[in-house]
């Protein structure tokens, strides 16, 4: 048998392993598992187990069934946490947490900013819509001026250091994406390796850890953590590190929703949503 088809052949057992696993029930809150590096932090249940195992035998191979599955979300919302390294310092930014709403067709997202004292409010992007820009309202405006929309090409915030990579590059898929594609191009030179379960101390998943390491000669980026839920199979983050062990960038999904029913009002900010009630009520004045 062929690499590739013995690498197809693990793909689809993992599909297979995905579509008939059961829940965890009351063991998936992970308590009791205490993370220990370099080893398996402990195992949830003879399930869990089990899954533990089926990853460590092929890690890629479940890498790939997990990109299937998340090519198969339609929508979905999620809390995002975003740690970055960019701006003129390159420093390391964060955390910011954001929530997200997802659309595949039309290709659709929106991100409203959590916590009160960063300078982002919210951003929307629709595919084909407003000349193809990400529209974004900052939370305070200029000069204790109120803020008003804006709207920039998809590769401005990346240029000014606002974000590492465009609007159009966040979700689960394209996490897959940009994990897979390095894997398929190093070969031999990339080592994964599957480092057991263990609890993310922001959210309390219990995820599969897997490492992921380049030739340092070669990626700036050279060493990945991937974490992915146990209960769902789909991602829960990830940690990208330089050579150094410098942290280059981190982000993390929590409290993912895909059993929504997302409509175009979902895709409205909520600026944009105040300010036309305040025309509304001031053309009602008028009259």
């Amino acid at each position: 048998m062929t690499r590739r088809a013995a690498r197809l052949s693990g793909v689809l057992l993992w599909l297979l392993a995905l579509a008939v696993a059961s829940p965890l029930g009351c063991a998936s809150n992970g308590k009791g598992i205490e993370p220990q590096a370099g080893q398996v932090a402990g195992m949830l249940a003879a399930e869990a187990d089990t899954r533990a195992e089926l990853v460590r035998a092929d890690p890629v191979a479940y890498l790939h069934a997990v990109a299937v599955k998340c090519s198969g979300l339609a929508q979905y919302q999620l809390t995002f946490t975003r740690h970055e390294r960019r701006g003129l310092f390159n420093m390391l930014k964060g955390p910011e947490r954001i929530s997200c709403w997802f659309r595949r067709e039309p290709f659709s997202i929106r991100m409203k900013w959590l916590d009160p004292d960063v300078k982002y409010g919210e951003s929307v992007y629709i595919e084909g819509q407003y000349d193809n820009k990400v529209r974004f309202v900052p939370r305070h405006g200029a000069f204790g001026l109120k803020p008003s929309v804006t709207a920039v090409d998809l590769q401005t915030p990346v240029i000014w250091g606002e974000a590492k990579r465009p609007l159009t590059d966040f979700g689960l898929e394209r996490l897959l994406e940009r994990t897979l594609v390095p894997i398929a191009e190093a070969g031999e030179e990339v080592v994964v390796t599957y480092m057991g379960l263990l609890v993310l101390p922001q959210s309390g998943q219990v995820v599969h850890h897997i490492h992921l390491e380049y030739p340092d000669w070669r990626y700036r980026v050279s060493m990945q953590e991937l974490y992915v839920d146990v209960k769902t199979d789909l991602p829960a983050g990830t940690v990208l590190k330089l050579s150094s062990g410098l942290i280059d960038a981190a982000y993390f999904y929590e409290e993912i929703r895909t059993d929504v029913s997302l409509t175009n009002d979902d895709f409205v900010m909520d600026f944009e949503r105040e300010e036309a009630v305040a025309a509304g009520a001031a053309a009602e004045d008028v009259e």
